[in-house]
């Protein structure tokens, strides 16, 4: 017998999300994607996807008689990744510094795979069983549309390039004219999803001209019309099969302001990385440093706004794990309370344990900690004390007295080691002493925030500054006008430091909430494609969009583009905007149309909740319930 959990909620919270792996399993309280195959439990944290268990199971697919499994151990730098039950190395100590990224089955067994580095060239390379077929320059963002065994389709953008979609033969090696052939040039369109059906390809995009929505594109011309599916938040869904259904299903939302980001929150954290699968990773590729930390953050968010047990329990199962990744816990040089990565560093065996990584963690666990309140259990939030109590400890003697700011360790195998640290590090670190009892340690994060803030400038378009302190500069031998010639921040960087001094008391009455709003109205103007910089220069990209902790100081213009899906906006400091901006005594009101689009899209099914309760209850996405 299945059931909805709903009117067990205030009996049952305490047993559901603190019960132990042992715990009676006689009622089990589960999240169910049927689109996926995937189920939670919920009490365990362990994972059934497609056949297979585990607590960290990223990957499961099956193509050609072939099985590809990716799957974690808590502190794991690599998905340990096999086919039919054997281990595929795809990644090796001389490539320690690369992200793995998107991961394909073809139907003859192998394995094709993008990797993208974060040094030396910082190219984007394409490989089939781990030989390198095709490599692109920095600054080229490549998606992985479509694998066969002889060809692979791409989508290609770049800051000086419109969006295109190219084939690419992948049976011999190379990249001349011959084995290349482009399908769609996208010009001023921006496209941020894309489904290949037979010989045409389905896009959400948004087009100056055009508007936003879903186009239809024949891949025998290339041509953009006008949109199948007019509206901004339309969105490909996966949907539990049916017989009889044919078409793509797509959904579009309208509704109240709040209900909608709530919408986007929730099924970004559970629809994607579903049972947060990525909280056993290292901090190797900058994953609990970039990714879970903002997840986590969602998580504890969402529930301390709507107290439900679901929030709890993920958001628990992300901060046990990320502590088990400790260098401690995995027996790994360097800090035991901190998490090393590898991605910046010099050589092949060094491990970095950057004071940014190791404070946007710990702020996360914290701030997550005391989102969750009572949920949050003993042993956890004690553990989570003592790791900020060690941390700074640790990053004591990286700070100068003198210059009353942190500087990057002297003996840290990284390009900046010595240097005054950059802006962003400084204020995260000062919210993790500002948490801390002992007054020296407040009354330096305190120190830290006026001296950055005296930092600031401002123009007619709001707050402006930069990613280095002055300190930097001088020490550089740059003289004061070289220095006003320094560009300023990146929009990225910013909404770390935003996170961080939203969250710092000694910013207070301090902080030019207007200008800060106004600078983010004026980065909002440019549409889809922001500016890289905080004052309007540098490319514009769909990467640089205000996330983060810019949702921290929101405005009308920032809460009304919330309300659709913002590029990137799986992203996890996305997921944190949308779950930021969620206000439950808001008016609820959510009305989801499932279309089916072949030639053209008709209405499927209508769903309408006037409560987040029942959405998570009733929605067609996902099924939380309690079996008996």
């Amino acid at each position: 017998m299945r059931k909805s959990i709903y009117p067990f909620l205030v009996s049952s919270l305490a047993g559901l999300w603190t019960a132990p792996a042992s715990a009676d399993q006689s009622n089990e309280f589960l999240l169910e994607v049927p689109a996926q195959d995937v189920t939670v439990d919920l009490q365990t944290g362990l994972l059934l996807k497609k056949g297979v268990t585990g607590q960290c199971i990223e990957t499961v697919s099956n193509a050609g008689g072939h099985q590809l499994i990716a799957a974690k151990s808590p502190g794991d730098d690599h998905p340990t990744i096999t086919v039919n039950g054997e281990i595929r190395p795809l990644q090796a100590k001389e490539t320690a510094k690369a992200r793995l990224g998107t991961l394909r089955l073809l139907r003859d067994g192998s394995l094709i795979s993008l990797r993208t580095w974060k040094t030396g060239d910082k190219q984007t390379e394409l490989l089939k069983d781990g030989e390198i077929l095709l490599t692109w320059k920095r600054g080229i963002a490549v998606k992985l549309i479509r694998a066969r065994q002889d060809q692979v389709t791409l989508l290609l953008d770049s800051s000086t390039e419109a969006p295109r979609l190219i084939t690419q033969r992948i049976d011999r090696t190379g990249s001349d004219d011959q084995s290349t052939t482009t399908l769609v040039e996208f010009e001023s369109c921006q496209p941020e999803r894309l489904r290949l059906s037979g010989e045409s390809l389905w896009a959400r995009m948004s087009c100056p001209e055009r508007g936003s929505g879903l186009y239809k594109i024949s891949l025998e011309t290339g041509e953009i019309g006008t949109p199948v599916l007019s509206s901004p938040t339309a969105e490909f869904v996966s949907l539990p099969k049916r017989k009889g259904r044919k078409g793509l299903a797509v959904a579009t939302l309208s509704g109240s302001q709040s209900a909608m980001q709530f919408y986007y929150a929730v099924t970004g954290l559970l629809l994607g990385q579903t049972g947060e699968v990525r909280a056993c990773s290292s901090d190797a590729e900058g994953l609990q440093s970039w990714n879970q930390s903002y997840r986590t953050r969602a998580l504890a968010k969402l529930y301390r706004k709507t107290k439900h047990p679901v929030f709890a329990a993920l958001a628990q199962k992300s901060i046990r794990l990320t502590l088990a990744a400790q260098n401690g816990a995995t027996k790994r040089s360097g800090p035991s309370c901190a998490w090393s990565s590898t991605i910046y560093s010099k050589g092949e065996d060094d491990r970095l344990n950057l004071m940014i990584n190791q404070a946007m963690i710990a702020n996360a666990l914290s701030d997550g900690c005391n989102d969750l309140a009572k949920a949050c259990p003993t042993a956890l939030r004690s553990q989570i004390a003592k790791t900020q109590s060690c941390l700074a400890e640790t990053f004591e003697p990286d700070f100068d007295n003198d210059l009353e700011l942190y500087r990057i360790a002297a003996d840290a195998e990284f390009r900046f080691a010595g240097a005054a640290a950059p802006w962003n590090w400084q204020t995260s670190f000062a919210g993790l002493l500002s948490d801390l009892d002992e007054p020296r340690y407040r009354t330096r994060a305190k120190t830290i925030t006026e001296k950055f803030l005296a930092s600031w400038s401002d123009n007619q378009d709001g707050s402006l500054w930069r990613y280095w302190p002055d300190a930097y500069h001088l020490e550089k031998g740059r003289t004061a006008a070289q220095i006003a010639g320094q560009r300023y921040e990146d929009t990225g960087h910013a909404g770390i430091s935003l996170l961080s001094l939203a969250q710092l008391p000694s910013a207070g009455s301090s902080l030019p909430i207007r200008d800060i709003q106004s600078r983010l109205n004026m980065l909002l103007a440019s549409g889809v494609r922001t500016p890289r910089d905080l004052d309007g220069a540098g490319p514009k990209s769909p990467k640089w969009f205000p996330a983060g902790g810019w949702a921290n100081f929101a405005t009308d213009a920032f809460r009304t583009r919330y309300t659709t899906p913002i590029p990137n906006r799986s992203a996890a400091d996305s997921i944190y905007a949308y779950a930021q901006l969620f206000d439950p005594m808001d008016d609820f009101s959510l009305s989801i149309d499932v279309h089916r689009c072949t030639d053209i899209c008709r209405i499927e099914d209508r769903f309408t909740y006037s409560s987040w309760m029942m959405f998570l209850d009733r929605n067609p996405f996902f099924k939380l319930s309690l079996s008996e």
